[in-house]
Order: C-alpha cells, then sequence, then structure tokens
C-alpha cells in the first residue's frame, strides 16, 4: 500500500509487477484496497468504482548525448503520469531491470523530480552524470543539478 491509496504488486523477487491507483466511488468517493496474503479486495461504498491497472509503465527509455554528457530519454505510459505512488514505484523499478544504470541515487532522484515537475513533458532526461543534491537543490535547478550546485 501506498501512501495515497494506491497499490503495488510485487512477484517473489520483489519487482514491482503492478500497479493499481487508489480506487474511486461512483459517487466521487474514495474507495480503499484491503490487501489480505495474495488477495487484494475493494473496500468502499457500495456501487461501482473506478480505479486504473497497469503492468508496463515504461513506454521507452533511450540514450543518447546531451548538453553535459550521455543521457537517458525516459518515455512513460500515460497512464503513470496520473498513477499516484503506485505507478512511480512500478516506473522506477521497471526502468532499474531495464537500464540498471538509472538505479543510481541521482538518477533516481533526477526520476522522481520529473515525475513531480514534468508530468507534460514528452519525455524525461536523466543523466548519470549529475551529482547527487538535497531534494531542494534538485528542485531549484528543475532536475538538472550541475556540480556547481553540488
Amino acid at each position: 500500500m501506498q501512501s495515497d491509496g494506491s497499490l503495488t504488486l510485487h512477484d517473489e523477487a520483489g519487482t514491482v509487477v503492478a500497479a493499481l491507483a487508489a480506487p474511486v466511488a461512483a459517487d466521487g468517493t474514495r474507495a480503499a484496497w484491503r490487501p489480505s496474503g495474495d488477495v487484494v479486495a475493494l473496500d468502499g461504498p457500495t456501487g461501482s468504482a473506478s480505479f486504473v491497472v497497469g503492468t508496463v509503465p515504461l513506454e521507452g527509455a533511450t540514450w543518447g548525448e546531451n548538453e553535459g554528457g550521455r543521457s537517458l530519454a525516459v518515455v512513460p505510459r500515460p497512464w503513470v503520469r496520473d498513477g499516484g505512488l503506485a505507478a512511480q514505484q512500478a516506473l522506477a523499478s521497471q526502468l532499474s531491470a531495464t537500464e540498471p544504470e538509472a538505479a543510481s541515487p541521482s538518477m533516481q532522484a533526477q526520476l522522481w523530480c520529473h515525475v513531480l515537475g514534468a508530468r507534460d513533458k514528452a519525455s524525461w532526461n536523466l543523466e548519470p552524470w549529475r551529482p547527487e543534491v538535497p531534494t531542494t537543490t534538485l528542485l531549484a535547478t528543475r532536475c538538472n543539478p550541475t556540480d556547481d550546485d553540488a
């Protein structure tokens, strides 16, 4: 369970295999997930509820060159952009499995920064050469810190 009401499902190795957005009842009130062992139930008001289930969060990840060096252009699936914490965790998990270098603390921080501040950009550029900096510095530099910011 994520703090925003979304839910991630993991395989035996701990890899995220699906992300479920926080459910919303037909009347607009929030419903909730109730995990119990290997079963997930939906709790909420009677009537229908809607939610998104996503299993493939990454549209693509392509290495290229940008102004400062190597850059990984990450394109999330549309459902990830508004899917909550579970969707973000699924994206980070798949990206790290696909591109192990993207699991570095600096690249993970850049990913979270783009999720927060650049949801509408077509792709998010993550650079392994960027330094790891405090979150406030990362946000102030629009997810693009340099050694001068460290």
